[in-house]
């Protein structure tokens, strides 16, 4: 296998991933299981970067018309269907349309008949692009928390244990707002695909408390923007002394009207891809993707060399993280910082521009192809790409350092990954290949 087709290889593998997540094909499937055994639904409501696509996958299934609502983040697709209620929000951060988007879902939900089902549709984004806030709280609250929250790089468990704390719809909000029963089919984007983490658990118990969300604010230390989130530390002091009521917790009676379903996850994403490399000969483990993602960059590499044989596939699942200094302003996404890391460990298998042993590859993949705010979906480098960046005047560890992939990664001749915005959304993938 020569380099080019290596690096061909990275990009079909990609597409395949994001083809394997394809949720019009995944919510298709398990609703014509579920009407062939007689489920009816009354009411059906699409959330989060991928709306547009599982709402998609209700075409030609109901028989009648259900009441059916759309809210998906302003830079996701949207659905060409007059049928459908449609609303958007901000994403990462919620913003005035979410507001208006949380107000009309809380009072379109509250209007679903006792005796009847609602199909909720759920994907990543939900967090952002609808909400409400809890009293007392204002949309532009919730903006500074999140946002200060994301730049100390918390895993995105204890970020939406914040945010199920300060929403009326999170942490099970939507499933007591309404009297129906609820079937959710899930589009996991997290970690251990939790139903109360993906999109904040709309409709899912919240084992977290108050107590466990002024943890996790107590992380902003020092970084002097407390002062924002003043309103905030004393909405969540009131509701761990008892003075504001919980969130939905497991045992909750309400819980007995609602069923849960992961549909695809970044595990159906990696399964693809797996297959697509033993398929080529190669020797082709899995795993999982977490932590920072410089370290996960250069544990990739080690990881992969430590495969035996020539040609060899190491393909991980999951979300890293990038923790932000105060006041840096780096220009990059956690894969291409991911992929940055991973070209100086490929590097050292290089001298003075030429290949020392077998060609090795890494790509870097948002499924939902919007690595952070770059307008890429990450990136594929190689072992000449450090030189690359060094031989356009820009030096890599240093922007490595100030988490300034973007820039480096553009002095590289096709690293950037450019998909669009996919219409799915399961995490991100992290793929070492050699051959």
């Amino acid at each position: 296998m020569g380099v080019t087709s290596l690096h061909d290889l990275a990009r079909r593998m990609a597409a395949q991933a994001i083809a394997a997540v394809d949720p019009e094909r995944l919510v298709r499937d398990e609703l014509q299981r579920r009407m062939a055994l007689g489920t009816r639904f009354e009411a059906v409501l699409a959330v989060g970067k991928a709306a547009a696509g599982l709402a998609r996958g209700t075409r030609s299934i109901f028989a009648h018309s259900p009441r059916r609502l759309l809210i998906r983040a302003h830079s996701s697709p949207a659905l060409l269907d007059p049928g459908w209620e449609q609303m958007s929000g901000g994403h990462p951060f919620p913003d005035r349309q979410s507001l208006a988007a949380g107000v009309r879902l809380y009072e379109w939900l509250s209007q679903i008949h006792p005796a009847h089902t609602l199909l909720a549709l759920i994907s990543g984004g939900g967090s952002a692009c609808v909400e409400l806030p809890a009293a007392g709280l204002t949309v532009d609250d919730l903006a500074a928390t999140q946002r200060a929250l994301l730049r100390v790089g918390l895993p995105i468990d204890r970020i939406n244990t914040v945010r199920k704390h300060l929403s009326a719809l999170k942490g099970g909000g939507a499933l007591v707002s309404t009297p129906g029963r609820v079937v959710t089919l899930i589009l996991s984007d997290v970690p251990g695909d939790d139903p109360s983490t993906i999109a904040s658990g709309l409709f899912a118990a919240d084992p977290t408390t108050y107590e466990d969300a002024l943890a996790a604010l107590s992380t902003l230390a020092g970084l002097g923007n407390l002062a924002v989130l003043k309103a905030v530390r004393r909405h969540l002091e009131a509701g761990a002394r008892g003075e504001i009521p919980e969130t939905v917790k497991p045992g909750d009676p309400a819980l007995e009207r609602v069923e849960n379903t992961v549909i695809g996850n970044a595990a159906t994403a990696v399964a693809a891809v797996a297959g697509e490399a033993r398929r080529q000969g190669l020797l082709t483990l899995e795993g999982n993707l977490g932590g920072e993602a410089a370290a996960a960059g250069r544990e990739l590499v080690a990881r992969g060399r430590a495969l035996e044989g020539e040609r060899v596939a190491l393909v991980w699942g999951g979300e890293t993280t990038v923790a932000l200094a105060q006041g840096g302003t780096g220009r990059g996404g956690r894969n291409g910082e991911l992929a940055l890391a991973a070209a100086g460990a490929l590097r050292e298998r290089t001298s003075e521009g030429k290949a020392e042993g077998p060609r090795e590859v890494v790509l870097a993949l948002a499924t939902d192809g919007e690595d952070g705010a770059t307008r890429t979906a990450g990136a594929l480098v190689d072992g000449g790409a450090w030189g690359a960046m060094l031989r356009a005047g820009i030096d890599p560890a240093a922007a490595l350092a100030r988490h300034d992939s973007l820039p480096a990664l553009t002095a590289v001749p096709d690293a950037l990954l450019h998909t669009g915005t996919t219409g799915t959304n399961v995490g991100d993938l992290a793929i070492y290949l050699r051959g």
